[in-house]
């Protein structure tokens, strides 16, 4: 499930070329033997709070870390008010370095897109992008949200941003998918679309009043180019998401600088 890039990571950007997906316990030993460390629980919240210390995010008491069969995302974190950072990696993560570990805390802690460009992410880059697209197809992977729903927003109407970007980016082309909010007011995941089911999920964070319209339709737009483009091919094979193509036409996009300025400062 393609996701925006703004303040989170992509899995699908740099998951490697599709195999038939084997057992899961299978693919997952054979993940280890290729990277014999095995990462728990308890090294992987001592790493995130090593990565904390190091960026002086003095809002991060405590660490804690676990591992899911995620889908489409490699990671998710939050901080609780009482300052405990809750993260939740996905399971081929077990088969990390420390280094990669670090690097995706430093990458998870960089809250702006200016602060990401500089954080060193060679291993992790480099870790993700030899995933087999199998390991998002793991047993007890959820294949979508179950609580996200059609329907009005309360302030803001999926429906109408979609025709506004199809009529004036795609010449009305483009058969409207299935528009859903998220269930929550999401400010990691801020958008999604699965070309399986055809399904375009936008942060219910974003149906405000205090949202520009031209925020709301760069958000579709983004989502859109997904359905428009499809799964992209690095050189080497491997799947990009966000690829050299889809970067010169998401710039397309009339106010696309204070788009994701707005869009920054409203999901820190």
């Amino acid at each position: 499930m393609p996701q925006l890039e703004l303040p989170f990571e992509n899995a699908a950007a740099c998951a490697a070329k599709d195999v038939p997906p084997p057992a899961g316990e299978a693919l997952l030993l054979r993940l280890r033997e290729a990277h014999p460390r095995h990462i728990d629980e308890r090294r992987a919240a001592e790493l995130f709070a090593r990565a904390a210390r190091a960026r002086g995010a003095a809002s991060v008491r405590r660490v804690r870390a676990t591992f899911r069969p995620f889908r489409s995302t490699l990671y998710s974190f939050r901080i609780d008010p009482a300052g405990t950072a809750l993260i939740r990696f996905h399971l081929a993560f077990r088969a990390a370095s420390d280094e990669v570990f670090l690097q995706a805390a430093h990458l998870m802690l960089a809250r702006t897109r200016r602060a990401r460009v500089n954080v060193e992410r060679g291993a992790y880059d480099a870790f993700v992008a030899q995933l087999p697209h199998a390991v998002f197809n793991l047993p007890g992977t959820r294949r979508y949200s179950p609580r996200a729903r059609t329907g009005p927003g309360r302030f803001r109407s999926l429906e109408e941003s979609f025709a506004r970007v199809n009529a004036r980016y795609f010449e009305g082309r483009l058969a409207r998918p299935r528009l859903c909010w998220s269930p929550g007011r999401s400010r990691r995941v801020l958008g999604s679309y699965d070309p399986e089911s055809d399904r375009l999920i936008v942060s219910r964070l974003f149906d405000s009043p205090r949202v520009p319209l031209f925020v709301l339709d760069y958000l579709m737009y983004h989502e859109l180019l997904h359905k428009h483009l499809g799964i992209g091919r690095r050189p080497d094979g491997k799947r990009c998401m966000h690829g050299p193509e889809f970067r010169r036409l998401e710039r397309r996009y009339e106010k696309f600088r204070e788009a994701v300025a707005f869009i920054e400062r409203r999901a820190n």
